[in-house]
């Protein structure tokens, strides 16, 4: 075993909750754009992503809890991080590798026909420190959560190597286009919560739009 497990073994497996109702999001269409820290050493986070009205300030803020909404993103593609192993043969007993931890999940969509203004714009958050919440066809809102049973916040997924690249020109066959791409780190998803539209006193997906920064 060479994962970084907990050690003394407790005294029996944990406990294992399955649930009545199955878990799911739909196509990922947007992304909402946050930098992971408020400020130095404090996260960002939101108490009530259900209320439009949580939204409304940090669209419009000039500090570091400001949001920004993604253009459409279409063919999401997501690739879960595999093993990552060591030994086989005779580095390991009986030729077993040895799982020492897991690779970052993949993240991969394309933005059409998007002005090139918008599109450098994005670049920029290439050299930030950000998390995304992710808003399916549904107008569900997938985020982290500090208690996955009794969240009291809700906080943007952390991502790393967030690339937008140069317009790729459709010609006769498709229109142009801007590929995105970023990773989520290993374990992203263990605090994730899926927030449902039907819940909320908005549609994340149409109702949320860039809005200029409001200096205090």
């Amino acid at each position: 075993m060479g994962l970084n497990c907990g050690c003394p073994i407790g005294a029996h497996l944990p406990d294992l909750s399955i649930a009545e109702c199955k878990e799911s999001l739909g196509q990922v269409q947007k992304v909402l754009i946050q930098r992971k820290y408020e400020s130095a050493g404090s996260l960002n986070s939101i108490a009530n992503p259900a209320k439009k009205s949580s939204w409304t300030p940090l669209l419009s803020a000039a500090d570091g809890t400001k949001v920004i909404v993604s253009p459409y993103i279409q063919n999401p593609a997501t690739e879960p991080g595999a093993a990552r192993k060591f030994g086989g043969g005779n580095q390991t007993l009986g030729g077993v590798e040895i799982t020492i931890g897991r690779e970052p999940t993949a993240f991969t969509g394309i933005i059409y026909q998007e002005a090139q203004k918008t599109i450098a714009t994005l670049k920029e958050y290439m050299c930030e420190e950000v998390g995304v919440y992710l808003i399916d066809e549904n107008g569900n809102i997938a985020c982290l959560a500090d208690d996955v049973d009794n969240p009291t916040k809700y906080m943007p997924i952390p991502i790393g190597n967030l690339f937008v690249g140069d317009k790729k020109l459709g010609g006769f066959e498709e229109p142009d286009s801007n590929s995105i791409e970023w990773s989520f780190f290993p374990n992203w998803s263990d605090k994730l919560v899926i927030l449902k539209n039907a819940d909320m006193d908005f549609n994340p997906l149409t109702d949320l739009v860039n809005v200029a920064s409001v200096e205090e």
